[in-house]
């Protein structure tokens, strides 16, 4: 099956080149791995520090695993970090905030570039954040006998290594030096499936959204916009599933406002909304050339802001749920506000659990947000009890980070 998955691997990366001559973020994921060994080389050539190789897949991981790698950064000072990722969105970050000693994308996964990976990189520890598996690698750092870890890992039965034709793949993951995972239940099948180096510590995103509140953050734009006494609702991270729902709900109602930041912030994405919205809306980024408060919608096309702007809402809607799934509920969750996503969250066990607790609603049709909505928006002790719910969950699970770091000691001392 390796063999399958290798040939798998690169025609992914030759399709991905081939939509580069149309498509922007191929054309950053292809040029953003030209040269890669010999930026690395160059950069460690008369350095002979100690490295630690922490991987994240796109900006959610990175987002995710963040508090590990400060925790690393501050009680190693005497490794260096080499933070590397998969796609473009994490990579752009992590370069823009010089978030580790080197920041590089990660080479396509053959066994030919993880032998010079890891020749060239020589890590004293590789950490992985969630679950990117990239087979050549890990067995790689397994052949060189360096340690690797998996943190805020969460399975499930389905995964194709647990099939009976990915034994193979299976029989890799037996390799790593432990996984720290979100929850008992991953932890029970993977020893199920003989893995035992187990350790069940949480989720790392608790202890990176729980510092958001303390970030201080204002904005004129945001501000002028939400100027007098409406009721705010804040979308992030959404597409063109959800835009069609919020359209249609605002359509209804001329009393609230809404702050959209679409997962997408071009001009198709933006447009899938603004196509359906019937009322008066502006882009942040033309703001200056209106009367930014007499809007109904303001539309945040710029990155980096949405897990600050959450704070400004009276209801957080989060995006993602009608298609692949939803994106982080916790950002707007850790502020105190109801949290509202569609139907794809099976998978988020935050999202489970909260639902459970009453703190976020999921919602299958406009019918149901429109219900969600009114309930939170126009019954003021709903929204409040419901937020309640979701800061005191932020709170409960947070310390991950801890317990990952107390194990990750072992392997750097």
């Amino acid at each position: 099956m390796l063999l399958f998955y290798s040939i798998g691997i690169r025609l992914y990366h030759l399709a991905a080149c081939m939509a580069a001559m149309f498509n922007a973020k191929a054309k950053l994921f292809c040029e953003g791995r030209k040269g890669v060994f010999e930026k690395l080389e160059k950069i460690f050539a008369d350095d002979t520090s100690p490295r630690i190789w922490f991987h994240c897949s796109s900006y959610g991981e990175f987002e995710q695993g963040r508090p590990v790698l400060q925790q690393l950064k501050t009680q190693y000072p005497g490794y260096k970090i080499v933070l590397t990722f998969f796609s473009p969105s994490g990579y752009a970050q992590g370069v823009k905030e010089k978030a580790a000693d080197c920041v590089l994308y990660l080479p396509a996964d053959t066994a030919a570039h993880a032998k010079k990976w890891i020749s060239v990189l020589k890590p004293s520890l590789a950490v992985f954040v969630k679950y990117d598996f990239w087979f050549h690698y890990m067995n790689e750092l397994s052949n060189k006998n360096i340690p690797f870890v998996y943190v805020s890992s969460i399975f499930r039965e389905n995964q194709f290594f647990f099939k009976p034709w990915g034994k193979s793949f299976l029989a890799i993951l037996k390799k790593a030096s432990a996984f720290y995972v979100q929850n008992s239940s991953s932890a029970e099948l993977l020893k199920q499936h003989g893995i035992q180096q187990v350790m069940v510590t949480g989720d790392t995103r608790f202890d990176r959204v729980a510092q958001l509140p303390e970030i201080k953050f204002s904005d004129e734009v945001i501000e002028k916009f939400i100027q007098g006494d409406v009721p705010l609702i804040v979308a992030g991270s959404t597409w063109p599933g959800d835009h069609q729902l919020l359209a249609a709900y605002l359509n209804r109602r001329s009393d609230i406002k809404m702050i959209i930041i679409p997962h997408e912030i071009d001009e198709k994405s933006i447009a899938s909304f603004t196509s359906l919205c019937n009322k008066k809306y502006l882009k942040y980024s033309d703001a200056e050339k209106h009367n930014i408060g007499e809007g109904q919608v303001l539309i945040v096309n710029r990155i980096g802001m949405l897990s600050k702007i959450y704070r400004y809402a009276n209801v957080c809607y989060i995006g993602g749920g009608f298609g692949k799934g939803i994106h982080n509920i916790l950002e707007g969750a850790v502020y105190g506000k109801p949290v509202v996503f569609g139907p794809v969250y099976e998978k988020f066990a935050e999202a489970v659990n909260l639902i459970d607790k009453g703190g976020a609603f999921a919602v299958a049709d406009e019918a149901q947000l429109q219900n969600i909505l009114n309930r939170l928006l126009d019954q003021k002790h709903e929204s409040e009890h419901a937020g309640a719910i979701s800061r005191v969950f932020v709170a409960e699970n947070a310390g991950a980070t801890q317990a990952v770091m107390n194990q990750l000691g072992k392997y750097l001392s």
